[in-house]
């Protein structure tokens, strides 16, 4: 059957969104198999669109935007990915090296704010070492500034300091800032030791036009936050969705509308810079001006700069300028045309923002919106019209208005499932989560994150012609509103099932028992275990652990509920994120030892502080004695326990590292030692008491005051491998050498965290697998003890 003349010529009435295809397709080949720039891939795309050329057709110009756009990201890939620089920090030590950099140095925006102690440098010129001469190189790289050095005049500096690569993620699910950096354009970060003026700019727009940009946020927020000082967060939350500064809201805020899935009312994107138009369009007409599209569309730019000018804005100035500039030249904007047209363009100019999740978001959500929204609204037609057997001039008002209200909501609801099914498959791709409950949330949240950005326009008008008394009361209407929206966040997102995470390693055959030894930064300490369908935390480490790897982590393992914690001791480091960890995951059960919490530790301190909130021995918290067993058994898996090896009733130390939990994990055939931070005291205890310390695989960190890691006992455990923490940047921290000399004397495989990344440990029946997470180094042990 002939398809009707509507979609036979879609592709003709649309042929920039169709051109935008084959774009993308050449992008992506191009990265996945490495295009190396050369005249050949010239010349074949030179013959391209010669062809196109003499045979204009638009089946023709698809090869030819093909192979253009493969060919603009093999250069793009050649000036990060395969930078001379860069390949030479590969093959340097530890991918760092002593450099001084000669460049330009511009102001680093994070969020919505500058951030004094870093910059942007391009650079001129680069110095290996600390003698030779200087090499042209030019290069874009972030620069850590030295402590009270502050960029206060554009210029052409030298920089001393310390050339790296930022490490790739040391944890499964974490986000990869090495990626992100390289699809950024930055090559490498400096950590600068010494900043030098060579010569003064006098013509720096670049620089001027970025402290112009935060000289004007910092004046939209001192009018958003006036007469709001005792609000705290909501206040934020304000300048949050008016400036797209998420981390101003605080974290627990932020969680809350992550997991309802509204966190991009916090992101100038589409939606912002859309609101803004129409409230400015407003505003102008009710003043009689009728000519506004120019300034409307200065206005979504200069807004756009103003918060930080993030692909995401950058994105929605462009698309909004197109839509409304359509008139001008007497053409009819369509949004597939002018998403087409957007994609085009600012792929032109940076072809790797076709991998930044926002732009993939971005894109994907409109497409989704314009391809399924009319459908489904014409779906709820029926349910938003008058009674076919009533007539429209016999409906009261009251009916007329009821019929308005259901279309109103039809539409949001019909936007609203159409944006959640756009963006489900990205969300799973990336996130490895679905937010069911954003359909709903969206209807409520969206809508009154337009009516906090209204008030803010409001507010920052009234500012600007002096009427401070009605600013004010703007203000506290608009605190009112923020207030509320956190709350109906919050409730969205303590639903049951309102978001849910999936296991997408599909793996064909999932070990019994899985353990994974975390990597966390200054001293924390983390690790996971999972028998069977049953899964615990032994620590948590701090609260930024728990949002930017264990969060990350179990959501990457798909899962959605904890069937308990096991904290070994009051260290923030350790168990400062157990709170939080309760709360989102719902654990049932907490174990500790019988000494925790300390009686004499202050009222902040993390076990002292969590007693307030869970009664000790309660049936959520369970202490445990010298010897007894903690039962981790799963009607399908190995059997597990752990039993307590320390401390003992008269282990009274009043440091909180030397009453610590050690267990001995009985996993099948398989024992590992869980040190936790035991130090010499935790570790003669253990020989005096002649503890099973035999092993098979022993798992430390730091004890930060003392010494660590005896011969004795590591004699005594005769571990077929060592997993360690390591901290070489703090002394406190650091993996003591005799350790590292045991091992190599008496052939033991040490993972180091530091080096190795996180450790997971796949134990089967008869065999268990040990594979670090950023080195790849792996092991393969069969079990040689005896089960007690």
């Amino acid at each position: 059957m002939a398809a009707p003349p509507s979609s036979r010529h879609w592709h003709r009435k649309h042929p920039l969104l169709v051109v935008a295809v084959p774009a993308s397709a050449g992008i992506i080949l191009a990265d996945h198999f490495s295009w190396q720039p050369g005249w050949l891939l010239v010349a074949v795309t030179l013959f391209a669109w010669l062809v196109f050329m003499f045979h204009p057709r638009l089946w023709l110009s698809l090869p030819a935007v093909f192979i253009t756009f493969g060919l603009l990201h093999s250069f793009r890939l050649a000036d990060t990915y395969d930078h001379p620089l860069r390949t030479a920090l590969l093959a340097a030590p530890d991918h760092a090296m002593e450099v001084t950099v000669r460049g330009h140095l511009y102001p680093w925006t994070r969020g919505a704010e500058v951030d004094e102690a870093a910059a942007l440098c391009k650079t001129t010129a680069v110095r290996i070492g600390s003698e030779g001469p200087f090499r042209p190189v030019t290069a874009q790289i972030k620069v850590r500034l030295p402590e009270g050095w502050a960029l206060a005049s554009p210029g052409l500096h030298e920089i001393k300091g310390r050339l790296f690569l930022p490490r790739a993620p040391m944890n499964p699910g974490q986000f990869d800032s090495a990626s992100h950096g390289l699809r950024m354009g930055w090559i490498a970060h400096l950590r600068a030791q010494e900043v030098t003026m060579l010569q003064a700019a006098s013509f720096a727009p670049r620089f001027h036009l970025l402290q112009a940009a935060e000289n004007s946020r910092q004046w939209i927020i001192r009018q958003l936050s006036r007469g709001l000082e005792r609000e705290g967060d909501h206040a934020a939350v304000i300048l949050a969705m008016a400036l797209g500064a998420s981390d101003a809201a605080g974290e627990d805020i932020e969680d809350a509308f992550r997991d309802s899935g509204t966190l991009h009312v916090f992101a100038v994107s589409g939606l912002h810079v859309a609101m803004l138009a129409g409230i400015a369009t407003l505003f102008l007409r009710g003043l009689g001006i009728q000519r506004i599209t120019l300034f409307i569309i200065l206005l979504v730019f200069a807004y756009a700069y103003i918060t930080g000018w993030r692909p995401s804005a950058a994105r929605a100035a462009f698309m909004t300028s197109v839509i409304l500039a359509g008139p001008l030249f007497h053409r009819s904007s369509q949004l597939p045309n002018t998403l087409g047209a957007a994609a085009l363009v600012l792929l032109l100019f940076d072809t790797h923002q076709l991998f930044i999740v926002g732009f993939q978001l971005s894109f994907g959500v409109l497409l989704a919106i314009m391809l399924m929204t009319s459908g489904l609204l014409e779906t709820l037609r029926p349910w938003c019209t008058l009674d076919p057997f009533l007539p429209s001039a016999l409906a009261s008002p009251l009916q007329r208005l009821g019929v308005k209200l259901r279309l109103h909501i039809a539409s949001l609801a019909s936007v609203s499932a159409a944006a959640w099914a756009g963006s489900l498959p990205l969300m799973i791709w990336h996130f490895d989560t679905i937010t069911p409950i954003a359909l709903i949330s969206n209807m409520v949240l969206v809508p009154a994150s337009g009516i906090c950005l209204f008030l803010s326009c409001l507010s920052l008008g009234l500012s600007t012609a002096h009427c401070v008394s009605a600013a004010l009361l703007v203000n506290h209407a608009n605190a009112f509103l923020a207030k509320v929206m956190v709350g109906i966040a919050t409730w969205f997102a303590g639903l049951p099932a309102s978001n849910h995470s999936l296991d997408l390693r599909f793996e064909q055959q999932p070990p019994p028992v899985e353990m994974q030894v975390l990597h966390l930064p200054f001293g924390g300490g983390a690790g996971y275990l999972r028998n069977g369908d049953r899964r615990w935390l032994l620590d948590t480490g701090n609260e930024d652990a728990w949002r930017y790897t264990l969060r990350p982590f179990l959501r990457h393992h798909g899962v959605n509920s904890l069937d308990g914690i096991i904290l070994s001791h009051a260290d923030i480091a350790h168990a400062g994120a157990a709170p939080l960890i309760l709360k989102a995951q719902n654990v049932p059960l907490l174990h500790t030892s019988r000494l925790e919490p300390w009686p004499t530790d202050p009222p902040s301190a993390s076990l002292r502080s969590l007693s307030r909130i869970i009664e000790p021995d309660s049936s959520l918290w369970q202490r445990h004695l010298l010897n007894e067993i903690i039962p981790l058994a799963s009607p399908d898996g190995l059997q597990v326990t752990a039993q307590v090896l320390h401390p003992g009733p008269e282990d009274l130390h009043e440091k909180a590292n030397d009453r610590g939990l050690v267990l001995l994990i009985q996993a099948g055939e398989f024992r590992i030692l869980w040190l936790s931070d035991a130090g010499f005291i935790t570790e003669k205890r253990l020989l005096e008491r002649q503890a099973p310390v035999e092993c098979d695989i022993l798992i430390r960190h730091q004890h930060n005051a003392d010494f660590s890691g005896l011969t004795e006992l590591l004699l005594a455990a005769e571990p077929q491998a060592v997993i360690s923490s390591n901290d070489a940047w703090r002394v406190e921290e650091a993996l003591p050498p005799r350790l590292r000399d045991h091992c190599q004397r008496y052939q033991i495989p040490l993972f180091d965290l530091e080096s190795s990344g996180s450790v997971g440990i796949h134990i089967h029946p008869h065999q268990a697998l040990l594979k670090a997470h950023l080195s790849g180094q792996t092991l393969t042990l069969q079990p040689r003890l005896e089960s007690p």
